[in-house]
């Protein structure tokens, strides 16, 4: 029996009235649209489903008119609503039956094929995830020109209630971890409802209710289809309980922002490990992981804009700022080398800290696979590592801002070339530029404060 048969089986026999087709914008979002499950069959997963005006979304496009194609793959029966499953799907450009060039999804899809054809049968892609969970969020958001404030509260924050606080939160244990429970919650909703593995979760460094997950590796697209899943769940379990998530880069002032550490690994078979070398003395890694790393630190300041991809994000790296080189000991090297574990090929692999939740994740991950393949193929030496103790080398830092990671794109675009495509690039762009211009623009809460008087 095919995944469609099982799909089709699935919604006649489990109740299932609605299904809902869920794809994503240019800038990494969530969106959807539901379908009686009268108007789900096979041919629906032959040529697509014309459900949604789907210019709405992205615009106008030359390619033809728009259908969603669903994934049999990624069916999931949503837990909080009692008929109702899920499946993500490709977009489709109708009548010639091709990719939609602006699909976050056909990225993804891409760069694994370049993978093969670079010799590589598998990248296997984990993530360690920040998020912050706060009892409320008060916004001023109906007039505009009154100025940008939030007030948030959380029973783990120094001005809330609670006098269960502490100054730094980094694996606290219970009572001070308050949402031990819905930590659980969520990544036993994961695991039982989505099929994404959680291989461990505990509260975050930020004292304020911040909650890390770890999710298990899977491949490129399927590892990001695993985040926006986790934002998706996240979201929703919270809203059921009445508070509110957030995956903003740097939502507390003072606190730890919220990281996304990408761990990658890139096998030719299911037992060899191509950045794994047993007689490599400084960490047990191969050649082809220090060109990978090359790369990655090559392309840093054009990755940027991929994975450090709003305003926000820019404070984050301000208050942990990273510095471009690669190390096993250095917290603050973008590139992060695992060594704890000896003669171990199935743990060897390399650790790219530059990123943050607010990634559009097929469009993030591709590009930083796509840099360490550039690394490989132009054999990129990354230089020595970067030791914490050391203060004789050059620190080389990340762009400080939006518009600075736009430039340092657009003056280096090669490695992404037959990626991203030119289509998706241009309109991703231009949405940056528009949230770094807005930015810019905005009287924030700094600007009251402290020039009210002036």
């Amino acid at each position: 029996m095919s995944a469609i048969d099982d799909v089709l089986k699935y919604i006649a026999t489990n109740e299932i009235r609605w299904v809902d087709l869920q794809f994503f914008g240019v800038e990494g979002n969530l969106h959807r649209t539901t379908v009686s499950n009268r108007k789900v069959d096979e041919d629906t997963f032959g040529r697509g489903a014309r459900t949604a005006d789907l210019r709405k979304v992205f615009g106008k496009t030359d390619q033809g008119e728009l259908v969603l194609l669903p994934d049999p793959d990624t069916l999931a029966r949503l837990p909080w609503e009692p008929s109702t499953v899920r499946v993500v799907s490709d977009i489709i450009a109708m009548p010639g039956n091709e990719r939609f060039l602006k699909d976050s999804r056909y990225i993804a899809d891409r760069i694994e094929t370049n993978l093969k054809a670079a010799g590589v049968s598998d990248a296997k892609i984990g993530a360690e995830i920040d998020c912050y969970v706060f009892d409320t969020v008060t916004m001023e958001k109906v007039t505009i020109g009154r100025g940008a404030g939030a007030l948030l509260d959380s029973r783990e924050a120094k001005w809330g209630p609670s006098a269960l606080t502490l100054d730094k939160g980094a694996y606290a244990s219970q009572p001070y971890d308050s949402m031990y429970a819905a930590r659980c919650q969520i990544a036993e909703t994961l695991e039982d409802s989505f099929g994404v593995l959680v291989d461990g979760h505990w509260h975050g460094e930020s004292p304020t209710a911040q909650q890390t997950f770890e999710l298990g590796e899977r491949k490129v697209k399927t590892a990001a289809d695993a985040l926006s899943t986790l934002k998706f769940v996240t979201r929703n379990l919270a809203t059921a309980v009445n508070v509110t998530s957030t995956f903003m880069p740097y939502p507390v002032q003072g606190e730890k922002g919220n990281d996304l550490f990408m761990s990658m690994s890139l096998w030719k078979s299911t037992d060899s490990n191509l950045f794994y070398d047993a007689n490599d003395k400084y960490a047990q890694i191969s050649q082809n992981a220090r060109y990978f790393i090359g790369g990655l630190m090559e392309h840093a300041s054009a990755l940027a804009v991929f994975t450090s991809p709003i305003p926000n994000s820019y404070k984050r790296l301000a208050k942990t700022p990273l510095t471009v080189g690669w190390s096993s000991t250095d917290a603050n090297a973008l590139v992060f080398v695992p060594n704890s574990r000896k003669n171990s090929k199935e743990s060897t692999r390399v650790i790219f800290k530059g990123t943050d939740p607010s990634i559009n994740a097929h469009l993030a991950y591709s590009a930083v696979i796509a840099a360490g393949l550039d690394g490989i193929k132009s054999k990129i030496e990354p230089g020595d590592p970067s030791e914490e103790e050391s203060k004789k080398k050059k620190e080389i830092l990340l762009p400080e801002s939006l518009y600075e990671a736009i430039e340092a794109l657009e003056s280096d675009t090669k490695f992404i070339k037959g990626v991203v495509p030119p289509e998706f690039l241009e309109d991703y762009l231009e949405l940056k530029l528009k949230e770094y211009k807005d930015d810019k623009e905005a009287v924030s809460m700094d600007d009251h404060r402290k020039y009210v008087n002036a």
